[in-house]
């Protein structure tokens, strides 16, 4: 049973609650005073015709930067014609930032006990742990979402070298969780950026710079051009350079993100699945990612890769059109995590194996096809019987790594392994947990100088040249290492080759969804 959210309020003083200000302003950029660049470090977003505007780090640019083809440029509450300016960092004052650290997730069937768990932390960690809410419930019209995390963490707030210190301590301590430093943002950066007209004159702008084009033509940035970008600012978050970023409307944004996350020649239902799931992404990331810095998101697969020029393919417009306002909701308001992967290889994997998060119980890993097999993949023996049958949505033409092969000699494995580890020659490779899907989690190299035990298993990929997946056998015949596997990736969430083949069969994304993340809908909230 899922608590109520004033039940949720009423947890202790530890909880606290974060409320996103949702302010409706038009138009979609800020004004321009020195209270904006404290607005854009905050959690809050706009809105224009119904849609919200999210903020976008696009690139960031050496300590001077040439802008041509704007119409004019503000800063400090005034504007100022130009049609190019040349930007220079002439101060930078860096941000006052401290960390709390994680170290594990609570489920929202696990909360009801938080004070068990608590007093359990106290006793792995010798302190007074408390429980720490990241991210916050929001209103987008008549919508009320939830994208909140609750974690067990250390009490107080630590510097940043304080916090690295203490986070290697307790990883060792604590290989099999999930540790990382959570960002809190006492005081932003303050730049100043000296802006120079071709006419020599100069204008000195405090923290941001908003440039202004009209027409929707291209607008250069150094040797980059952008087209149809917009709500372009400049500003800076280190002394490396000059940061440019957007203010750019959800529904823009997700289709500059579908080109570089599925194929043009992917059905369209199948777009419109992969659309759903990045801008879910991009909600449940709002006022969790990027936390010191003035945007959301940024351009990279950190958070989703966006291709800021060239012109939309009519298709994944269309998909990005029929799904508008569309995202995937668990349990009536809470935003689902929506991951995906290449291949999932003809089953998904629970997430808490791959991340070792709290349980989500829509990610806990699912046969990828009909009529699955009896068998166990965390037994190395029935993965063996799996890997030798084709059993999968994923196993189509197009699809080369449903089912894999990788060798190495003898010497190849020693020199690979040499660059993480000091284990000698390799001896013998042994997988010590693997989850729903067969792939690895916890594994053990032994060489003749010694043992190194690995957990996750993206670690697991790195160390091995960037496996194809973790859900492999090994075997070691007259020196020559054989890797037999399955599918491409963390196996979590949607497999994108698996959503394709559903498509190619005549399912709708609604299907797609519903297979991948079970338990889920797809509501639209704006």
């Amino acid at each position: 049973m899922m608590w109520g959210l004033m039940e949720l309020w009423t947890l202790k003083n530890s909880l606290i609650s974060l409320i996103f200000s949702i302010l409706l302003i038009f138009p979609a950029v800020a004004g321009e005073n020195s209270s904006d660049f404290d607005f854009l470090h905050g959690a809050s977003f706009k809105f224009s015709d119904g849609v919200p505007f999210v903020r976008v780090h696009v690139k960031t640019y050496g300590k001077t930067l040439d802008i041509r083809g704007i119409d004019s440029f503000s800063c400090n509450g005034k504007e100022y014609p130009a049609d190019s300016v040349s930007f220079e960092m002439s101060k930078f004052t860096p941000a006052e930032i401290k960390y709390k650290l994680v170290f594990k997730e609570i489920s929202m069937r696990e909360l009801k006990n938080y004070e068990s768990m608590l007093e359990e932390w106290n006793g792995r960690t010798g302190l007074k742990t408390e429980v720490y809410v990241h991210g916050a419930i929001f209103s987008i019209n008549t919508s009320k979402i939830d994208n909140r995390e609750y974690f067990i963490a250390s009490p107080g707030l630590l510097d940043q070298s304080v916090g690295e210190s203490v986070l290697e301590k307790y990883r060792n301590m604590f290989p099999e969780e999930n540790l990382f430093l959570i960002p809190v943002l006492n005081k932003p950066a303050s730049p100043l950026i000296k802006a120079v007209h071709k006419s020599g004159n100069t204008v000195q702008c405090k923290d941001i710079v908003y440039l202004k084009k009209g027409d929707g033509g291209p607008v250069f940035a150094g040797n980059d051009e952008y087209t149809g970008m917009k709500g372009q600012f400049i500003t800076a978050m280190s002394e490396k350079g000059l940061d440019l970023a957007a203010e750019a409307p959800v529904e823009e944004l997700i289709e500059k993100i579908l080109p570089g996350e599925m194929f043009l020649s992917a059905p369209l239902e199948t777009l419109k699945a992969q659309a759903v799931a990045a801008r879910t992404d991009i909600f449940m990331q709002l006022g969790k990612r990027h936390v010191p810095e003035p945007w959301h998101i940024c351009s990279e697969v950190h958070c989703q890769k966006v291709l800021w020029n060239g012109k939309v393919d009519p298709k994944f417009a269309d998909a990005v059109r029929q799904t508008y306002g569309q995202i995937i909701l668990y349990d009536g308001s809470y935003i689902a995590r929506a991951p995906y992967c290449s291949s999932s290889g003809g089953r998904t994997e629970n997430i808490m194996n791959v991340w070792f998060t709290a349980e989500k119980p829509y990610l806990s890993g699912i046969w990828d096809g009909e009529n699955p097999p009896k068998l166990d993949l965390s037994r190395e023996s029935d993965l063996e019987k799996f890997l030798d049958s084709d059993f999968g949505e994923d196993n189509i033409p197009m699809n080369k790594k449903h089912r894999w092969t990788v060798e190495f000699t003898q010497n190849g494995m020693d020199e690979l392994l040499a660059k993480s580890m000091n284990i000698g020659s390799l001896q013998s490779l042994k997988a010590l947990k693997r989850g729903t899907s067969g792939r690895i989690y916890k594994i053990e190299f032994k060489g003749d100088k010694g043992a190194k035990i690995v957990y996750g298993e993206l670690n697991i990929r790195k160390i091995l040249n960037n496996m194809y997946s973790s859900a492999f056998v090994v075997k070691n015949l007259n020196g020559k290492w054989t890797f037999r596997g399955a599918g491409w990736g963390h196996g979590v969430g949607m497999s994108q080759i698996g959503a394709i083949s559903l498509g190619k069969k005549g399912f709708d994304f609604k299907y797609m969804l519903k297979r991948y993340y079970p338990g889920t809908e797809a509501v639209k909230i704006y």
